[in-house]
């Protein structure tokens, strides 16, 4: 299979806490580490990420990996980093701490430095280790109608998020002081909680409905969309225009036309539009948001509040000289009717059509990447961070054989990477268009 792989280019106008980062965020053959605590430990965003670094944008070789910890801090992760993540040798890194920094209470000069100094001992440790870059990602909110504090019965959902802008402040200043990017995960989340809550009712959950800490999907996809704003993606997935004068279409790059019979285009694509779900698996819009029993697991209720397709997501269909006012547009299961002019000016498929044909094969690499993403639980944190110490200590005369061990690891993991890829294949598909 022969799949069409790009460079990232930086937007140049992308200000991240008041720096422009200089030349591209990815480069062919990157390895990108997602690091944070039991909110990364749960494998949704950092999922998301890689899925859109995989399918939507096809970066050359890249190789994306998750470390999350439960209960994992700032200083706790700049301390152990040297002995696992690091033997990945990432190029390129996320974070995202703060939670537990801040001891779910009050902020306070002491918390502030602290998790100041946390984050640059990690800054300083990933680049002496020979990362280029590394994305500072701000805690997110908490959900006012389910957090239970574990720790300060007396700070509610109002204080701490409060606290959780204050370190939001101090990740955006070490940003800036290191040379870094950051990516503000608060200021979207509390912005669609706000708007969701509104909308749906105050026990709408977006960070979770368990403790009002850790996401449901829907809160997953906020952070996700953070870190991908902070990477510079301009969020063009691909063009398709047609010129009903006379019949024929063209197609931008990652894109091929196939043939265009009429009022049939059939479209080859080796970049795929992101892809949603509700709780059932099922990506059509009204579903997502009708209020079905498990209607708030799905990612696809965030969207009227998260400018994800606008931002992130654009696959563009143009059609031009239509005779008629307005066209009937059928993509997979579903169609819509849309005007002249805005087929003129140019319609978003992935944000008009949720259940499209990209959702089947979306899922299956999906499948693929979390699969992935749970064996890296496994080696990074329970085996080499913890496990092979104590073996090593306990029977050091076997630590040939333990190492071995450790080898075998990392080639199923290696193994692993190489499915994610191998799992992306490209998808033809059919756009019909009636002139109404």
């Amino acid at each position: 299979m022969i799949r069409r792989m790009i460079v990232l280019p930086f937007i140049a106008s992308t200000l991240v806490a008041g720096l422009l980062w200089a030349g591209p965020v990815f480069k062919t053959d990157d390895a990108l580490l997602i690091c944070g605590d039991s909110i990364t430990e749960q494998k949704v965003y950092s999922v998301y990420i890689e899925d859109y670094l995989l399918m939507c944008q096809g970066v050359a070789g890249i190789k994306t990996m998750q470390f999350g910890w439960g209960g994992d801090t700032a200083q706790h992760f700049a301390g152990h980093m040297k002995n696992d993540v690091l033997t990945l040798f990432p190029t390129v890194a996320t974070t995202s701490y703060g939670m537990n920094d801040s001891g779910y209470d009050i902020v306070n000069p002491e918390t502030e430095k602290n998790y100041r100094s946390g984050l640059t001992k990690i800054v300083e440790t990933f680049k002496n280790a020979n990362t280029r870059l590394v994305i500072i990602g701000s805690p997110g909110a908490v959900d006012p109608f389910y957090f239970k504090n574990p720790k300060h019965r007396n700070v509610n959902a109002r204080d701490f998020n409060q606290t959780l802008e204050r370190l939001v402040a101090v990740g955006k200043q070490v940003a800036q002081a290191n040379g870094m990017l950051f990516a503000d995960l608060h200021t979207p989340m509390m912005d669609a909680m706000i708007k969701a809550k509104a909308k749906f009712g105050q026990d709408y959950p977006v960070p979770g409905s368990n403790d009002g800490v850790h996401g449901e999907p829907q809160g997953h996809l906020v952070m996700a969309y953070g870190f991908l704003r902070a990477m510079g993606f301009d969020g063009n997935i691909g063009t398709i225009t047609y010129d009903a004068a006379n019949g024929t279409a063209t197609a931008s790059d990652g894109h091929r036309i196939v043939s265009a019979n009429g009022d049939r285009i059939v479209v080859e694509s080796h970049r795929y539009p992101f892809c949603f779900f509700n709780g059932s698996l099922d990506a059509d819009k009204a579903d997502a948001l009708s209020g079905l029993n498990n209607w708030h697991y799905g990612n696809a209720a965030i969207l009227p509040f998260l400018p994800f397709n606008k931002d992130l997501n654009r696959y563009v269909l143009i059609v031009k000289s239509l005779k008629s006012p307005r066209a009937r547009i059928t993509w997979g299961e579903q169609s819509k009717v849309f005007t002249a002019e805005q087929l003129a000016a140019g319609i978003n498929l992935a944000a008009e059509f949720l259940k499209n044909p990209f959702v089947k094969p979306f899922m299956e690499v999906n499948k693929a990447v979390e699969q992935k993403q749970a064996f890296e639980t496994m080696f990074l944190k329970d085996y080499l961070s913890e496990k092979e110490p104590n073996l090593l200590r306990s029977l050091p005369s076997k630590e040939a054989s333990i190492k071995a061990v450790e080898a075998g690891f990392r080639d199923i993991h290696k193994g692993l990477l190489e499915n994610c890829s191998k799992a992306v294949h490209p998808v033809t598909h059919t756009i019909k268009i009636e002139e109404q």
